[in-house]
């Protein structure tokens, strides 16, 4: 019994570090991100800090809706042999409303941005984000041992 405890507790303590190492990994990305677009949008100081609220709230939201659908999604995957055409169909209806939740989030998005920001710099950002994932996607495959790091321009 001691060794159970003691083998569970060394357990805890790996799983907990693991998640404490991915909670600033995903801190350095958004810390990034947050001068990456900054940068390229080249905001001024009073719409930069605007543009910042609503782009968190946005954010937030869509992560919301996200980490909904994917518990869904993964309640289908732990069992789907055994799944009836009704279940396939209400998957199916889900997806569909987590897609239409993502639209509506970026709509609303737009119209906030279009109080403070022109349209221009509005479709830059689309873009923009693009460019950053894509940028991250290098920086993570080519990271040798799987790690993320972010270098600096200058190393």
């Amino acid at each position: 019994m001691k060794k159970f405890k003691i083998l569970f507790l060394i357990l805890f303590l790996t799983n907990l570090l693991n998640a404490q190492k991915k909670e600033i990994r995903s801190e350095k990305i958004d810390a990034y991100k947050k001068i990456y677009i900054t940068d390229k949008l080249n905001l001024n100081s009073e719409n930069e800090s605007k543009f910042w609220i609503v782009y968190n709230n946005y954010q937030d939201s869509l992560r919301v809706v996200y980490r909904i659908k994917r518990l869904k999604y993964r309640k289908m995957n732990l069992d789907s042999s055994n799944i009836s055409d009704l279940e396939h169909k209400q998957f199916i209806d889900d997806f569909l409303d987590y897609e239409k939740k993502k639209i509506d989030l970026r709509a609303k998005l737009i119209a906030d941005l279009k109080e403070f920001m022109s349209l221009r710099k509005t479709v830059y950002l689309f873009r923009i984000e693009d460019d950053f994932r894509k940028e991250m996607m290098k920086k993570i495959i080519s990271s040798k041992e799987g790690k993320f790091k972010i270098k600096s321009e200058n190393n």
